[in-house]
Protein backbone atom coordinates (compact mmCIF):
# COMPACT_ATOMS: atom_id res chain seq x y z
CA UNK A 1 0.00 0.00 0.00
CA UNK A 2 1.48 3.64 -0.92
CA UNK A 3 1.16 6.46 1.28
CA UNK A 4 -1.16 9.52 -0.40
CA UNK A 5 0.04 12.67 -0.30
CA UNK A 6 -1.70 16.26 -0.90
CA UNK A 7 -0.28 19.77 -1.59
CA UNK A 8 1.33 21.89 0.36
CA UNK A 9 0.01 25.67 1.02
CA UNK A 10 3.48 26.98 2.04
CA UNK A 11 6.37 25.79 -0.81
CA UNK A 12 10.14 25.82 -0.11
CA UNK A 13 13.66 25.14 -1.78
CA UNK A 14 15.44 21.80 -0.92
CA UNK A 15 18.72 22.53 0.64
CA UNK A 16 21.35 20.13 1.75
CA UNK A 17 22.71 20.00 4.71
CA UNK A 18 25.44 21.60 2.94
CA UNK A 19 23.84 24.69 2.17
CA UNK A 20 23.43 23.42 -1.78
CA UNK A 21 19.88 23.93 -3.46
CA UNK A 22 18.68 20.88 -5.31
CA UNK A 23 17.62 21.50 -9.06
CA UNK A 24 15.63 18.61 -9.42
CA UNK A 25 12.03 19.06 -10.41
CA UNK A 26 12.45 23.09 -9.71
CA UNK A 27 14.20 21.89 -6.31
CA UNK A 28 10.84 23.01 -4.30
CA UNK A 29 9.11 20.79 -1.73
CA UNK A 30 4.84 21.20 -2.91
CA UNK A 31 4.09 17.76 -1.46
CA UNK A 32 3.26 16.26 2.33
CA UNK A 33 1.99 13.18 3.62
CA UNK A 34 0.61 12.60 7.42
CA UNK A 35 0.44 12.26 9.81
CA UNK A 36 1.23 8.83 9.45
CA UNK A 37 1.93 6.64 13.02
CA UNK A 38 5.61 4.86 13.29
CA UNK A 39 7.19 2.76 16.08
CA UNK A 40 10.52 4.91 17.69
CA UNK A 41 12.35 2.54 19.99
CA UNK A 42 9.25 0.94 21.35
CA UNK A 43 6.83 3.97 21.12
CA UNK A 44 4.41 5.35 18.82
CA UNK A 45 5.04 8.66 16.94
CA UNK A 46 2.88 10.75 14.51
CA UNK A 47 4.49 12.07 12.30
CA UNK A 48 4.17 14.28 8.94
CA UNK A 49 6.88 14.94 6.08
CA UNK A 50 7.19 17.25 3.23
CA UNK A 51 8.57 15.22 -0.03
CA UNK A 52 10.34 15.63 -3.31
CA UNK A 53 9.09 12.16 -5.52
CA UNK A 54 11.95 11.07 -7.16
CA UNK A 55 10.22 8.74 -9.48
CA UNK A 56 10.75 4.87 -9.01
CA UNK A 57 8.61 4.55 -5.66
CA UNK A 58 11.69 6.89 -4.19
CA UNK A 59 11.25 10.05 -2.22
CA UNK A 60 13.21 12.44 -0.25
CA UNK A 61 11.55 12.78 3.62
CA UNK A 62 12.33 16.14 5.33
CA UNK A 63 10.47 17.12 8.81
CA UNK A 64 8.45 20.47 8.34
Amino acid sequence: MGLLYRQKKHLYPLITISGDQIAYKGGIINLKIGPIQLTIKGRPVKMSFNILPLGQDKVILGMP
